[in-house]
């Protein structure tokens, strides 16, 4: 039995009981033969003809598309031309440069690992074919594609072929250059892109509509830093019209209770979804919305910070709610709540008409939010989580917020171009100043209350 488990040790320490991989099939020779050509081809989108060395000739390439996106596809088509065979432990790169230290290290093809440049030979005509992937979080308007030949374990600039012809910079060639749309780059952490709804929605706690398919949303909400956590997890998602922005918040809960009946009733003493929009992003001036399982509402603004508080604002959303149990009977078992909310884009700006927030918003808006849950177990202590973590000891943390950026239904967040006002009928008169359009990105401003 000792000499069994000694042999068990063994072949861990052998192994490392650890599964790996399989390692990938190696090329077909088929694929190599068909990529190996007789002559350079006539037809290349973008000939450049840089030489390495005096040795290898990188006549130019292909591009399926130079306008693309963050996650998409990329297909460049190299083709090499062998003066003098560069020898052995010489390699290909190709490296991703964009602004803002965007990089990428994309030097993986099939010919690359079928047919490596110490297999090249005089005369050879090597159509080198590269698929890859441009990172999600890629944020720069541009991608430029560098390729050079460097020798194997290297990594300092002179470890590269020396290059003549093209633009070059450390020894690494320009050979394509991407225009790359960032607006529907992968949000930072911290960071919300909400589109704009796909079809209408109707506010009854069931978030049944198609639109909710393709609204933002989490998996799970985070326990309040130093807080307990709640009876069961909470998600939510979020998306938009031209007169909302809707909200729904689903919540896991044995015990679903608020015994409160009035608007603007204490209710967050009770289980409570809370919303706080700080639409200008200035740390002041925001507004906290909430919702019961009651389906009662709270609506308070904050001219500057805690504790001032007005209570005259209503926000005019709208609620619906759907307990999954029996509210307030604490002698049963409950499943949780839902809870759904279209708060109208005005009300973001509280009590101050004068906020420099675009209502609707467009494409590109960003406003600052979080949604907070909170849940009184059976032995009446408070638990809390959130989109985006929170204190314990301050609810509001207004420096905790996502940032929300406005997005089209599609995910992108490049706003329309404005259209010119038209000139009124017969021209303007003469000395008339022409009309004012604001830049693409600028608010439009409400006029103080009685303004002409």
């Amino acid at each position: 039995m000792w000499k069994a488990c000694l042999s068990l040790a063994a072949c861990a320490v052998v192994t490392g009981c650890v599964d790996k991989a399989p390692p990938a099939p190696p090329v077909d020779p088929a694929l190599v033969a068909e990529n190996l050509l007789a002559a350079p081809p006539t037809d290349l989108g973008n000939p450049i003809g840089a030489v390495f060395d005096g040795k290898i000739t990188y006549l130019g390439n292909t591009v399926e598309r130079s306008q693309v996106s963050p996650g998409d596809k990329i297909v460049v088509t190299h083709y090499w031309q062998v003066n003098v065979p560069p020898g052995k432990d010489w390699k290909v790169f190709s490296h991703l440069v964009g602004d803002d230290n965007n990089f990428a290290n994309v030097d993986l093809t099939d010919m690359r690992k079928g047919h490596p440049s110490d297999r090249w030979t005089t005369g050879q005509i090597i159509r080198d074919p590269q698929t890859f992937i441009l990172r999600k979080d890629w944020r720069s308007p541009t991608a430029k594609m560098v390729v050079g030949i460097y020798k194997k374990g290297g990594h300092k600039v002179t470890d590269r072929m020396d290059v003549h012809g093209g633009e070059v910079k450390d020894r690494a060639l320009t050979v394509a250059t991407f225009t790359v749309d960032v607006s529907r780059a992968a949000p930072l952490p911290g960071q919300l892109v909400v589109k704009k709804a796909a079809g209408p929605i109707t506010i009854d706690g069931k978030a049944s509509e198609p639109a909710w398919a393709t609204a933002a949303g989490t998996a799970a909400f985070q326990t309040a830093e130093g807080g307990p956590e709640p009876q069961g997890p909470t998600s939510a998602k979020i998306t938009w019209d031209d007169e909302y922005l809707y909200l729904f918040v689903s919540a896991e809960d044995d015990d679903v209770k608020s015994e409160f009946t009035r608007h603007d009733d204490p209710i967050w003493k009770q289980d409570v979804i809370e919303v706080f929009i700080d639409a200008d992003g200035n740390g002041k001036g925001y507004v906290e919305l909430q919702v019961s399982p009651r389906n009662v509402q709270f609506d308070a603004w904050f001219p500057t910070v805690r504790p001032t508080t007005d209570l005259a604002y209503s926000s005019g959303m709208k609620t619906a709610v759907n307990v999954r149990g029996t509210l307030n009977a604490s002698g049963d078992e409950d499943q949780g709540w839902d809870a759904e909310l279209a708060i109208p884009h005005a009300a973001v700006k509280g009590l101050d008409p004068t906020m420099a927030v675009r209502i609707p918003p467009r494409p590109g808006d960003v406003w600052r939010f979080n949604v907070v849950r909170a849940d009184y177990g059976k032995d009446g202590k408070a638990a809390a989580a959130s989109w985006n973590r929170i204190r314990y000891s301050e609810w509001h943390s207004l420096d905790r917020m996502l940032t929300l950026t406005f997005a089209d239904a599609s995910g992108g967040t490049t706003p329309p171009a404005e259209t010119p006002p038209a000139p009124p009928a017969g021209g303007a008169p003469s000395g008339a100043a022409a009309p004012v359009v604001p830049p693409a990105g600028s608010a439009t401003l409400s006029p103080a209350p009685g303004a002409p």
